[in-house]
């Protein structure tokens, strides 16, 4: 079970603890190399990947400034380019309130990722999601983990949170009318 962080905004945050000379490893993950999230330190930099389930490629976002050490929070917003499923974005890492990076991301997962493989805390149990680390696996965090928030209406204005909350319902909709055997014009 994970917050529903579909097709919509939302925010991970990470309350750290990072040991003097570094630390890395996996802060949270979801699912597995089939389709899922990692949010990482690698290199000292924090690290978002997203992959997703029958698309080419990885998609991610690669901090640009290593991360101090001592108590440290770390930060992923994803800003949905509008309430619908499958919706593309713009992903921000920061760490102590400065942005250190992000990218876009084209297309999120409309409705779950893996009914298998379950959300991990401080390492990536399984298949790792991002195969940058999977020498490493499960890829646990060096230093310490304190708190994991998932904040799954950041930024949405009251129309997008209209929308965001209209959407699985109408994918469902479609889903029972295909079963059934109706097209959306009937």
């Amino acid at each position: 079970m994970i917050p529903r962080i579909y097709n919509h905004s939302y925010t991970i945050s990470a309350d750290l603890e990072i040991p003097e000379g570094g630390a890395e490893g996996v802060i949270v993950a979801e699912a597995d190399h089939l389709g899922g999230f990692s949010l990482f330190v690698q290199d000292g930099k924090l690290r978002h990947t997203l992959l997703i389930p029958r698309r080419s490629g990885v998609q991610a976002g690669v901090g640009q400034t290593r991360c101090p050490t001592g108590s440290v929070n770390v930060r992923m917003e994803f800003a949905a380019d509008a309430p619908k499923p499958a919706t593309g974005g713009e992903v921000t890492l920061y760490v102590n309130d400065e942005p250190v990076g992000g990218g876009r991301i084209e297309h999120t997962v409309p409705a779950r990722f893996s009914g298998y493989a379950g959300m991990d805390i401080g390492r990536d149990n399984g298949l790792p999601v991002d195969r940058n680390y999977v020498d490493k696996s499960p890829f646990a965090f060096t230093g310490k983990v304190k708190k994991v928030v998932f904040d799954v209406n950041p930024h949405l204005t009251d129309e997008h949170e209209r929308g965001a909350a209209r959407a699985p319902r109408a994918g469902a909709r479609r889903a029972r009318d295909q079963r059934v055997g109706r097209s959306e014009n009937e």
